[in-house]
């Protein structure tokens, strides 16, 4: 560098060739004129953002939430095929209107949970996001555009359940049954034809126990969801354990849920979880000429409400 600079003054004062060269003879003009080379530029690499954790990227803490204090305020107070919701639900300055309360049945459990989740989320973070993300309507209406259309299940839309819900509205997204965690939605199949709509609390053993994780000595699931009887403290908000076919109907100290078909197939066992609002999509189903005004009708007997102990 030292080199450089001097060969930058030498060259600065050559005109002056009469007079013998001298550092001390440059005065400050002379080394204001000196244009010194521009510095190399310096690759700096791109830093990734870093991935965020479960706990930000995902729903399920304000599910479980919600699941806590719909138990607490509205559980048990009876399951009826033709009711939904256990009350009224405010949401964006309207009021979605329960049908028959406090009774209700699965799929609406499924989308009250949802609701209820929102305002948990609301009170804690002050985002009000997810009530600008899809209209009233979509919780009211059974159109192909209404996110309620889709939870109460309609295969010409490609929705077998509540996670099909969530990811066709860019709200949630796919998760094997051997990998859920609390808090992710799951609709099961029985060999009876009956179903259910359900959020997963947790992987069990044959006697019932919640495991920390899926292992070998899994044979179902805990849950959360409406089903039972009409009947206050029979049936409504309530737990139960479901049982994988292939391990019978074993006995544990708990309300069953047997005969439940497992498979890889998401039509006959669908799973997913539901993303945190700020990694929501946008992405949204559209009216189809394939489906011109289509209605989802609810299958009463499919979805029929009785699980093994009601």
């Amino acid at each position: 560098m030292i080199k450089l600079l001097f060969t930058l003054l030498l060259a600065a004062v050559t005109a002056r060739a009469a007079e013998p060269f001298s550092l001390n003879a440059l005065g400050a003009p002379d080394l204001a004129e000196l244009q010194l080379p521009a510095p190399p530029a310096v690759l700096v690499p791109l830093r990734a953002e870093p991935e965020p954790q479960p706990a930000q990227k995902y729903f399920n803490a304000y599910v479980l939430k919600a699941i806590d204090y719909l138990y607490k305020n509205y559980g048990l107070k009876g399951y009826d095929i033709n009711s939904i919701l256990t009350h009224d639900i405010d949401y964006n300055g309207g009021v979605i209107k329960a049908r028959r309360p406090p009774l209700t049945m699965c799929v609406a459990a499924q989308m009250e949970i949802l609701l209820t989740a929102f305002a948990v989320y609301l009170s804690e973070t002050g985002d009000s996001s997810p009530y600008y993300y899809l209209p009233k309507r979509s919780y009211e209406g059974l159109a192909v555009t209404d996110l309620k259309g889709h939870i109460w299940v309609n295969s010409e839309f490609n929705a077998n359940g509540t996670a099909d819900a969530l990811i066709n509205f860019g709200m949630g997204e796919r998760r094997p049954f051997e990998n859920l965690t609390p808090g992710d939605f799951v609709n099961i199949n029985r060999t009876n034809r009956t179903g259910h709509a359900v959020t997963f609390l947790g992987y069990i053993d044959k006697t019932g126990r919640v495991l920390p994780r899926y292992d070998a000595s899994v044979v179902g699931f805990k849950y959360f969801s409406s089903q039972g009887r009409l009947e206050v403290g029979q049936g409504g908000l309530d737990y139960r354990y479901a049982v994988f076919s292939k391990f019978g109907c074993p006995e544990m100290p708990y309300k069953r849920d047997c005969e439940v078909i497992y498979s890889a197939d998401q039509r006959m066992l669908n799973t997913g979880t539901m993303l945190a609002p700020k990694f929501w999509t946008g992405v949204k189903p559209e009216a189809s000429a394939a489906v011109p005004g289509a209605q989802t009708v609810l299958n009463r007997s499919y979805f029929l409400g009785l699980t093994t102990d009601d």
